[in-house]
């Protein structure tokens, strides 16, 4: 769940660095991407949002997932800083 997570934040990041002004716009490409990264993933939405929600409802559940999330995305900076060197 967590390598999901990361990747739709990506996600979102590529959307907001595009600075696209129309909200519609900006909701369309996130879908499209939110679906690719789930496709990647081999897991559907609604099995991904039951799965969420299971974390919402257990405060220290989401709490931990989210210091995964935050764990791999400073792992990936490092890699990503490293092979550009």
């Amino acid at each position: 769940m967590a390598e999901i997570l990361v990747d739709i934040h990506l996600d979102e990041v590529k959307i907001s660095n595009m600075e696209i002004i129309s909200a519609d716009t900006n909701l369309l490409l996130f879908h499209q991407l939110e679906k690719a990264t789930l496709k990647k993933h081999d897991i559907d939405s609604a099995t991904f949002v039951k799965s969420f929600n299971s974390y919402v409802r257990e405060p220290k559940d989401f709490i931990d997932l989210y210091e995964r999330v935050n764990e791999i995305m400073k792992n990936r900076k490092k890699l990503n800083e490293n092979s550009h060197r």
